[in-house]
């Protein structure tokens, strides 16, 4: 199985990428493979629909999402809503090129959000997402999600509840992978 971590903070302080860190951790710790890509490190063009398909940031994070069974998109909370850079990833590894030379890497994938924030109150900030995920690309979004604010963090740690939840988040997400790996079917760009 192998599992990709998407970490799109560009804040070098970032909760989401602790979080991003720590799914990474305990899947390799499970012995899954785990492709971590921190957007942070990364310095792809504007999506243009032209000229992003030649650069080498965007064929190597397309060929890494595309191999993945699953993928946990991290990221900040920002205006009740996954960051801008999250977003962007997905626009630009979903696309595909005009000349249909590939297909868009998010196809039937099987995703977990990570989500840090202040309030509790944006627990629900990454379904805007996760319903573009579920209707352009027919991906699987798991139910069991993880949200830490600012009271989940204790000098500096994730507090245990918010860890347990992030571990149950891993099981429930690579019981999916597992389960969904061999399924007979393959989506397209379709209404």
């Amino acid at each position: 199985m192998k599992i990709s971590v998407v970490s799109s903070s560009l804040d070098p302080d970032s909760h989401s990428r602790v979080l991003a860190t720590m799914c990474r951790t305990a899947l390799e710790d499970k012995g899954i493979s785990v492709d971590f890509i921190d957007l942070r490190q990364l310095d792809p063009p504007n999506f243009d629909n032209a000229e992003i398909y030649s650069s080498e940031a965007y064929q190597s994070c397309h060929r890494i999402i595309a191999a993945s069974d699953a993928v946990i998109l991290a990221s900040p909370v920002y205006n009740w809503a996954c960051c801008a850079e999250l977003k962007k990833f997905v626009e630009y590894i979903g696309s595909t090129p005009p000349d249909g030379s590939l297909k868009g890497a998010f196809y039937d994938k099987i995703v977990m959000f990570v989500n840090a924030g202040g309030l509790p109150h944006s627990y629900m900030a990454f379904t805007s997402l996760a319903a573009s995920l579920m209707l352009d690309f027919k991906c699987i979004i798991n139910p069991y999600n993880v949200y830490a604010h600012g009271d989940s963090w204790v000098e500096g740690k994730l507090d245990d509840a918010t860890t347990a939840r992030l571990n149950r988040s891993l099981a429930v997400l690579t019981e999916l992978a597992e389960r969904l790996k061999n399924r007979s079917y393959g989506s397209d760009w379709e209404i």
